[in-house]
């Protein structure tokens, strides 16, 4: 007897009508279906028969097209109520600290605000330590430039035209011009650099986390002492963080499209600097 690979298996085909459902900018014609996924007439039509009668696809009679159901809708909507970024970016988090050996946090964005929401602390016995649930501008860190980059471009100049530029060091960002400079920057490269901007003795990088719809919902950084770790060995990590921040989006349902083109083709590219 032949063993049925998991790629055949009838759960898998179901998955990926699904997915092409899903991924569809609109309804879907039962021959495009069919093209699309690459399985057969018969196939795909048994398939679609059990998911409507599952309440996983509805089939509009009128227009003879598919999407997917409502019962789909109801398991994301729970899925976005019990939605923990914190939990879902652990498992990384843990990854790069021991990796890296330095300390790994994750912030979100209020208003022109970053809010640590967690870290992972060096094993080494100097720490650069910030306070969970402390508040920063997102001119200072690498972790607000990550934020504020990917956002829509009269977003990130309302945002950094309505800085206070207080500076931390002299290498804080002073201005409007400056911040939007290196927001570019971070959309060129695909992760931000704080080089000893809100600490002199401070070095951070950091990456965005973008959602389903590839809106930036957070964002990762490694920070490290400047006597401990080079800026040339924190750049030298930062495959690792786009890998790490790359593995978190795609848990919350991040799979690209037209408006997040370029941290797509970002991701499937060798980092160059």
């Amino acid at each position: 007897m032949i063993k049925q690979s998991p790629s055949s298996s009838i759960l898998s085909k179901s998955v990926l009508v699904l997915d092409t459902l899903g991924k569809a900018p609109g309804a879907v014609r039962y021959s495009d279906l069919v093209e699309q996924t690459g399985l057969s007439k018969s196939t795909t039509h048994r398939i679609v028969s059990i998911l409507s009668s599952e309440g996983l696809v509805h089939f509009d009679k009128s227009t003879k097209t598919y999407r997917l159901g409502y019962r789909i809708m109801e398991w994301a909507a729970k899925v976005w109520q019990e939605f923990d970024l914190r939990e879902i970016a652990q498992e990384e988090m843990n990854k790069l600290n021991k990796e890296t050996g330095e300390n790994i946090n994750l912030a979100i964005r209020e208003g022109n605000e970053i809010i640590y929401m967690n870290r992972v602390e060096s094993f080494k016995p100097i720490r650069a330590v910030s306070t969970l649930g402390s508040r920063l501008s997102v001119h200072y860190t690498g972790l607000g430039k990550a934020l504020t980059a990917f956002l829509p471009v009269e977003q990130q100049i309302e945002i950094a035209e309505s800085i206070k530029y207080d500076t931390m060091t002299d290498r804080s960002v002073r201005n409007s011009k400056e911040l939007l400079a290196r927001l570019e920057e971070t959309r060129r490269l695909g992760f931000a650099l704080d080089d000893c901007e809100f600490r002199d003795e401070i070095r951070c990088i950091a990456a965005p986390i973008f959602d389903h719809q590839g809106i930036t919902v957070g964002a990762i950084s490694i920070s490290s002492l400047v006597f401990r770790v080079s800026k040339e060995t924190l750049l030298s990590w930062a495959p690792k963080l786009l890998t790490a921040s790359k593995s978190i989006s795609r848990k919350i349902g991040f799979v690209g499209g037209k408006h997040c083109r370029f941290i797509q083709e970002f991701y499937n590219t060798e980092l160059k600097f």
